[in-house]
């Protein structure tokens, strides 16, 4: 893999060419989404559970009933057979070049937790993907959201220890990832929409790309716009940042069809074009979708568009797996009908890997139409 930096407004190779990264988010895997995963979320009354609503909640419950060693023995189940090294050539053979790679500060430390995450560049860097590290969930949480590993935890700007935890796990990435090109970007938060204004996103971008430097001087980072607007960004130039690239997800959820997505992206571009000018960096879509009306053609001009716009970009997601069946085309792999929920409040530590089987994306099925729909 040739390293890719960053040149105007484009990521390029050592030759100059320009790589637009076009891929997908690889959801589910290190950050467990209850939503998209065949998981029971009810407690039942009485036994002294609560709701399984994310990462921590579902790894506790197993860990509450069944001990430590299990949880563990299940968690590795979950990771073995979520994410195979047949995916990343699955991936590739869609036409993608990359994968955005979710995960958890926490990961870290776990012990030989930095290991899923190598295990996941050397699977892409055999199928000639590049991956985008992406800090799904930083210390202390940055939303409050689900996604971010515990639902309710909004405590990065507002405890500076958890902004230096931060700082210390993408130094530990940076001295781990610098010289691998087949990592082509430091995500550095995953939408931090808790920040209390865009003052204090730009402050705590500046310390996070500051400590990456100290490690790493060269590759390209990414920054989110946390939803409030690409104009309420910092400027990456003006802040003396170098190698900077900026992540805008979209998602239109009160859309009445997928024709819609399309006619609010035409509308969109002109500003979104004009901003980036001004900012002279990429634009990476880090995530998007059409759901909920997911279709195929509308799907493949929605990309076009972005192509045709010069952005990079990451549908989230690869795969979904439900208990109800599939879940429209919320991921481009799920299972066609209906499979046993795992219950983290019944099931024996054997039950809940035997039912793990159903996650292989061998046992699931491509949405249908997607099959062409992200190459050039």
């Amino acid at each position: 893999m040739a390293p890719l930096k960053i040149k105007g407004q484009d990521f390029v190779d050592p030759s100059g060419r320009v790589v637009p990264l076009r891929g997908v988010n690889l959801g589910g895997w290190l950050v467990e989404e209850i939503w998209m995963t065949p998981v029971v979320r009810e407690a039942p009354q009485g036994e002294g559970f609560s709701e399984v609503k994310d990462h921590t909640s579902l790894w506790n419950t197993v860990e509450k009933r069944l001990g430590h060693d299990a949880m563990i023995r299940v968690r590795t189940a979950w990771r073995d057979k979520w994410i195979q090294a047949s995916d990343f050539k699955r991936i590739h053979d869609l036409g993608m070049n990359h994968v955005r790679l979710p995960f958890l500060a926490s990961l870290l430390d776990e012990p030989g937790g930095m290991n899923w995450l190598k295990k996941a560049v050397g699977w892409a860097k055999q199928n000639g993907l590049y991956v985008v590290l992406d800090m799904h969930g930083t210390p202390g949480g940055q939303s409050g959201e689900h996604h971010t590993g515990e639902e309710g935890r909004n405590r990065l700007w507002f405890d500076v220890e958890n902004i230096t935890k931060t700082e210390e796990a993408w130094q530990k990435l940076a001295k781990e990832f610098r010289g691998e090109p087949t990592v082509a970007v430091y995500d550095l938060m995953n939408e931090p929409t808790g920040v209390p204004n865009p003052a204090m996103l730009a402050l705590v971008y500046n310390r996070l790309i500051q400590a990456v430097r100290k490690v790493d001087p060269d590759k390209p980072v990414l920054i989110d716009d946390a939803y409030r607007g690409f104009e309420t960004t910092p400027h990456a130039n003006v802040a003396g940042w170098t190698q900077v690239a900026y992540s805008l997800h979209r998602y239109l959820f009160d859309a009445k069809s997928a024709e819609e997505h399309t006619e609010r992206l035409k509308k969109d571009l002109p500003r979104i074009k004009e901003l980036q000018g001004y900012r002279d960096a990429p634009v990476y879509i880090g995530e998007f979708n059409l759901e909920p009306h997911g279709n195929p053609q509308v799907l493949r001009e929605y990309v076009q568009g972005l192509d045709g716009a010069g952005f990079s970009w990451a549908l989230w997601t690869y795969k979904t797996v439900s208990p109800n069946g599939p879940m429209g085309q919320w991921g481009i792999f799920s299972n066609p009908g209906p499979k046993p929920a795992l219950n983290p409040f019944k099931d024996s530590e054997a039950e809940l890997i035997a039912k793990l089987d159903q996650v292989k994306t061998e046992n699931l099925k491509m949405a249908p139409g997607l099959t062409d729909v992200f190459r050039k």
